[in-house]
Formats: C-alpha cells, sequence, structure tokens
C-alpha cells in the first residue's frame, strides 16, 4: 500500500534502523528497481539542537531538534524521546523566528549537523540517503505512526525492507549522527 507523501512523517512513534555504507549509487538504483518516489533529492539539512541551560531533556533521554531544508524551504521542529521510538515533528514556516522562539523561552543551542539528504519513499516507508561531513555516508529506513500496538510490525517492514535493500545488519548504525561527532554526546536525531 503506497500512502500519501504528507503521511509518511506524521505520528508520535518511528521506527527507524540507520547503515552506514561505502556508497550511496547502488542503494539508490536498489531503491529506483524496487519502485520507490523521490521526494526530495539535493536537499541541504542543517539541525540545531537545543536544550535547556541545565540539560535536563539530554538527561531525560530527549532532543529539540530545529531542521532547515535547502532548497525545498522546509522546516521542522522535531522533538524525540524519552525513548528510541518517540518521535514527534511539526511544520514551520520561518526558521529564523522558530530559532528566536525557541531561544527566548530559555533554550539553549547545544549543537549543529549540517547534512545532504535524498529522501525517497517506498510503500510506506521512507528511505533517506545521507552524506554527513566527518562520519560519510548512511541510508536511514523509517516508518511512523500513532499506534504504539504497531511497532513490532512496524520493526518487521523495516528489517526486510533493509534485506531487499542489501543493506548488512553489521552495518546497522545505532548512533546518532549528533553522538558520533560528539564522540559520545547521548542524544539527537
Amino acid at each position: 500500500m503506497l500512502v500519501d507523501p504528507g503521511d509518511h512523517f506524521k505520528g508520535a512513534y518511528e521506527v527507524e534502523r540507520k547503515f552506514h555504507v561505502e556508497e550511496l549509487e547502488s542503494i539508490r538504483a536498489n531503491l529506483h528497481t524496487l519502485g520507490a518516489i523521490a521526494f526530495t533529492i539535493g536537499n541541504s539539512e542543517s539541525d540545531l539542537f537545543f536544550d535547556l541551560p541545565d540539560g535536563l531533556l539530554a538527561a531525560n533521554d530527549q532532543t529539540q531538534v530545529l531542521r532547515h531544508m535547502r532548497p525545498s524551504g522546509r522546516v521542522l521542529w522535531i522533538s524525540k524521546g524519552p525513548g528510541p521510538d518517540k518521535c514527534v515533528a511539526m511544520d514551520l514556516t520561518d526558521h529564523d523566528k522558530a530559532a528566536a522562539m525557541l531561544q527566548s523561552l530559555g533554550f539553549v543551542e547545544t549543537g549543529r549537523i549540517d547534512k545532504q539528504r535524498d529522501i525517497y519513499f517506498i510503500d510506506t516507508l521512507h528511505a533517506t540517503l545521507d552524506t554527513v561531513a566527518g562520519l560519510g555516508t548512511f541510508v536511514e529506513l523509517a516508518v511512523m505512526t500513532d499506534d504504539r500496538d504497531e511497532l513490532p510490525a512496524l520493526r518487521r517492514d523495516v528489517d526486510a525492507m533493509a534485506a531487499r535493500l542489501r543493506l548488512a545488519d553489521e552495518a546497522e548504525e545505532r548512533r546518532s549522527y549528533r553522538w558520533m561527532l560528539n564522540e559520545g554526546s547521548p542524544s539527537g536525531p
């Protein structure tokens, strides 16, 4: 079943697997062979991470991210945690105003990640092909839902798609980009 592209990023929970890969072109070719639909290609994304000055969110396994996507112009506010599956995202219209608003509420910027990202839709999943400076290239497979009871079945769907794309289990990267870049900082998408 193909879901409307707008539905791919809706939900309160996210099942996600990330794989470190040597190159992206063979994955891109496999996605095309499987009938994936390109959503955004050639986007440059900047993620600004926010926390309270005392680090309360990080201590509670939570992350606040303000994402600016160019050239698409999309702006997302992403709240992850607590825990690995909880994720809520909201579209915004003005990145600079959103950052100013978070700062006016007492949040402080705690990090930044810049990446190149292509997003494809395949069945009910979205696949992202990422190039992160200083880290390399990655493939993320994810799906979102509002129904916590669907998580086991969605994990199986993500696992099956990883197998179809020939993504090896030993290439899975469980650490966040932020963790890897900061050599152990505990949170971030």
